[in-house]
């Protein structure tokens, strides 16, 4: 262990070496570089697979074949166009002159390799499990994708960031090493440490030399201590910063496709009864948790997605008559603890007696999925694989669902979900989706709150930052510092 620390610190000395001041602020002559803390440290070595796919992307590492725009819409990247040759597949035409950081080309080969090993991995990425995802080359810059049954979103799944185009190299060892191995604006070099990272200026870029010379990246799991950092002058940019430490801090808010609800347990007593789920509709206030908890840094829900139009509901009146239920949540996220407590005390009045659970989520989640919680205060996107809400809702809330933590099984929603699922135009589907949502919010099995804002802080001297709300993006080409 001591040895492996040793060769560590000499690798991060190296890479520092050549990479300008890792993690020290200083600044050569020339394009600046930039100092940033994320809260989440590498936990499968930058593999793209994971939950690390995103770093990658948001670090301008590793792109992907197609991104989203604001509305879920599919729009080129590395792929510049696509048509559907059958209902099974796709045709994409990979964008001529991108290289790899390794200085080889990207080639319709060389996305049909990193797709069909992201199709073996273990386990599959999530926008594409049970896809049956294939991609052959059908020429140099000419890629097929098929799938085992039609499916009308594929384009929207390869934007995940799980499913980055690596160069060939990358997949060579035991694990997947993005070192030196992606498209984007800036280099990873082959370091692995679990407190930081350096990034260099890529300049042969395909879409415009950087305006950085570089990026190095502290990981910062505690979000006070990220938002002293920034305070401090230590950093630049701190992301995901908590709202309790706002204080003195310049920042950019983005609205996410991301909604905190209560989650009612439909499967057993007491809310399997749609009295007392509508008693909890009826005892919350999503306005006074949006200006009180989170000090008006998120909006008040009036659906699971946002722009929902505002529903007429008849109060039932419902009280519970001093009904226990078990009401939980994790302290991953800083605000949740605080919904939970402002929820539980709405629910007292309605006749609840409520016992609330709050730990992380790595100890919550095997009770949770196992439904031992009468209700749980979840914060959950509903873009975070492929931006199809139609989907979205198939996973967490149909009778078939792999993920319906409510338990709802309700032949109406379910029509409504297939419906949604069986049209092929984005934004008609989308529409589709919108009304499907109507019969599931009638269910009362979850009861939408807020919708949060990614909040981040960063030094007047920095511009350029990502506002992507699918916060898979943060640096790129165009971000820069002075």
């Amino acid at each position: 262990m001591l040895l492996r620390r040793t060769l560590l610190a000499a690798a991060v000395l190296s890479v520092c070496g050549l990479t300008a001041g890792c993690f020290a602020g200083s600044q050569a002559e020339g394009p600046a570089r930039l100092r940033v803390a994320l809260p989440f440290p590498p936990v499968q070595s930058l593999s793209p697979w994971g939950d690390d796919g995103v770093t990658l992307t948001r670090l301008g590492i590793a792109e992907t074949l197609v991104r989203l725009d604001p509305e879920g819409r599919p729009q080129p990247l590395l792929a510049e166009s696509w048509t559907r040759k059958s209902p099974t597949t796709w045709s994409f035409r990979i964008r001529a002159g991108v290289k790899f950081h390794d200085g080889t080309a990207l080639t319709a080969a060389a996305a049909a390799d990193a797709l069909s090993r992201a199709a073996a991995a273990s386990p599959v990425p999530r926008a594409i499990k049970g896809v049956g995802v294939t991609a052959k080359a059908a020429g140099d810059l000419d890629l097929e994708v098929s799938t085992t049954a039609p499916d009308p979103t594929l384009p929207q799944r390869l934007s995940t960031a799980n499913l980055v185009v690596l160069a060939p190299a990358a997949y060579q060892g035991e694990r997947v090493n993005p070192a030196k191995a992606g498209t984007g604006p800036f280099v990873l070099a082959d370091l692995e440490v679990a407190n930081g990272a350096a990034l260099a200026r890529f300049d042969g870029y395909w879409d415009g030399v950087p305006e950085l010379a570089g990026v190095d990246v502290r990981f910062v799991p505690d979000g006070n201590t990220r938002s002293a950092t920034l305070r401090a002058g230590e950093v630049d940019v701190a992301t995901n910063v908590p709202i309790s430490a706002l204080a003195n801090v310049t920042t950019e808010e983005v609205p996410l496709p991301r909604t905190v609800s209560v989650l009612l347990n439909t499967a057993k007593p007491p809310f399997a009864d749609p009295r007392l789920r509508a008693a909890v509709r009826e005892a919350v206030d999503p306005a006074a948790l949006a200006k009180g908890v989170y000090e008006g840094h998120a909006d008040a829900a009036t659906g699971v997605f946002r722009n929902t139009a505002p529903r007429q509901v008849t109060p039932t009146g419902a009280t519970a008559g001093g009904q226990k239920i078990a009401l939980a949540t994790w302290s991953d996220r800083p605000e949740l603890p605080g919904v939970v407590t402002a929820v539980a005390e709405s629910l007292r009045g309605k006749g609840f007696e409520v016992e609330q659970v709050v730990r992380k989520y790595s100890q919550l989640e095997p009770d949770l999925l196992a439904g031992n919680f009468d209700a749980v205060i979840f914060s959950r996107s509903y873009a975070q694989d492929n931006g199809d809400l139609a989907a979205n809702l198939n996973l967490d809330f149909s009778c078939s669902g792999g993920f319906n933590l409510v338990k709802v099984c309700d032949p109406a929603l379910d029509a409504a979900i297939g419906q949604a699922l069986a049209i092929e135009d984005v934004p008609a589907r989308q529409a589709a989706a919108m009304r499907a949502q109507d019969a599931l919010l009638a269910t009362n099995a979850v009861v939408p709150l807020v919708h949060e804002r990614t909040i981040i802080g960063r030094s007047a001297g920095v511009s350029g930052l990502s506002t992507d709300p699918y916060d898979r993006l943060l640096i790129t080409s165009k971000t820069s510092v002075s």
